[in-house]
């Protein structure tokens, strides 16, 4: 070292650290802009900046709505269930796109009516509901139900609408191994044909409690002969032979709970292997006869044969005395017929739910003020019975919202779904809506009422 050279002072020993600081911070500062990390100047953190712009509509009006969104089809329930307190709702089915769809949604439900009817108390509809839908946030509201059956596009369709002139195909025939396996029961004869639908009714449960109880398969006509009182215009006042028990009844729950053959079909395959001696049968002609005698019997057939003696060859007479304890009527077996049933849950839907309605069998010119003694002014009310006339209907209408079957004619007419069904039934052959089945749809309407009351002679 030069000893005439001054040392290196402090400040110069500064200046240099300081220069190698500020290499090292640019050298930190360019290896961070490569890795591309976030570099904050301040010990802190600076504010997250936002868009201050107004927020675009995050949904469109104008698109179809979603009517299988379940918010929707929550709300569109609890819309229904608020604006129809009077109404018993069972079950709602799922929404779909009314017109236009992107305002409206169609539902259809189901209600459960107070009625004390065996049949199925439950009403159907359809109907239109307006949504509406916030431009920015895209909630619902609903703004107004249309009226009874302004939903069609949620209507279930039914079957019987199509091919109505086709008639259903036979059963299928049974093998013989089939037909010998099997153990019958025929009722032969008696005199039940051409009387009263209650008459026959109750014949045809005692012969169904006789099958039962000797686990027998019922040989049963699924024809009857409709009595004079119930026969439609143009027969001349006659009975109607013919007359399909399907027209009036439920078969299929009918022979869901009781095993049955019908008649023509059991005889044809017993002429071909009964009759050759291969099966056996037994006779019995007295209705005294109690069903627990035959209770073991190994015949393929036991046949009862009625005599030509009214009133003891009616069927129900083997129900009677020592039977009476084993052979008990089973009244729920015997539904009426799905298309009877559909006609009463329209003229239903078409009224308000929340109806009265008053049974009229009786006459007289102080009809009206027995009618109105047990009913409130104001309600709407469904007349039925022998006792409903064109001048009774008009002098209720000065207190009442008055209501009948003849109101209705439209859902029997020609062009009516229950015309269609039964045609198809009959093979092609047009049916009218007879008295027996008049008496059904009345009785059953008047079974749905809130309040029921009865005016009898």
């Amino acid at each position: 070292m030069d000893p005439g050279r001054p040392l290196p002072g402090r400040g110069s020993f500064l200046s240099s650290s300081v220069h190698a600081a500020a290499a090292l911070l640019l050298l930190l500062v360019l290896l961070v802009t490569l890795l591309g990390l976030p570099i904050s100047i301040s010990p802190r953190a600076a504010p997250a900046l936002t868009d201050q712009r107004p927020q675009e509509p995050t949904c469109d009006p104008a698109s179809p709505l979603d009517c299988a969104d379940p918010r929707l089809f929550h709300l569109m329930m609890r819309s229904a269930i608020e604006a129809f307190p009077a109404v018993h709702f069972a079950r709602f089915g799922r929404p779909v796109p009314g017109d236009p769809p992107s305002a409206s949604c169609d539902m259809a439900w189901r209600a459960r009516s107070d009625s004390d009817s065996p049949s199925k108390a439950t009403t159907k509809d359809y109907r239109r509901f307006a949504i509406a839908r916030d431009p920015r946030t895209c909630a619902y509201s609903v703004l107004s139900i249309g009226e009874y059956h302004s939903g069609p596009n949620a209507r279930k369709p039914r079957r019987a609408a199509t091919n109505a002139t086709i008639a259903p195909p036979p059963p299928p025939a049974l093998s013989r191994s089939q037909f010998a396996r099997g153990s019958y029961l025929a009722y032969v004869g008696g005199g039940d044909r051409c009387k009263p639908m209650p008459h026959y009714l109750r014949s045809l449960l005692c012969a169904l409690a006789e099958a039962r109880y000797l686990n027998r398969t019922l040989v049963l006509d699924l024809t009857l002969c409709l009595a004079a009182s119930y026969a439609a215009t143009g027969t001349g006042g006659m009975p109607e032979e013919g007359k399909r028990l399907a027209f009036y009844i439920d078969i299929d729950h009918l022979h869901s709970q009781v095993p049955i053959i019908e008649e023509g079909q059991f005889w044809a395959d017993w002429d071909r292997w009964g009759v050759q001696g291969q099966l056996p049968a037994r006779l019995v002609e007295d209705t005294r006869h109690v069903p627990i005698k035959f209770s073991k019997v190994r015949d393929t057939l036991i046949v009862r044969k009625f005599g030509d003696v009214e009133p003891g060859n009616y069927w129900y007479n083997v129900c009677e005395g020592e039977a009476k304890g084993v052979l008990r009527p089973m009244r729920r077996v015997v539904r009426w017929a799905p298309s009877l049933m559909h006609i009463v849950d329209d003229i239903v839907s078409r009224m308000q739910p929340d109806f009265d309605s008053v049974h009229i069998d009786a006459n007289g010119e102080d009809l009206r003020w027995k009618v109105e003694e047990g009913l409130d002014a104001g309600r709407q009310v469904y007349v039925a019975g022998q006792g409903v006339s064109s001048a009774l209907v008009e002098a209720l209408k000065a207190k009442l919202t008055v209501h009948h079957l003849d109101e209705f004619e439209d859902l029997w007419g020609t062009d009516s779904k229950w015309f269609l069904e039964m045609r198809r039934l009959n093979g092609g052959v047009p049916v009218e809506f007879d008295g027996y089945m008049r008496e059904v749809v009345d009785r059953e309407v008047f079974l749905r009422g809130k309040k029921k009351a009865e005016v009898l002679r």
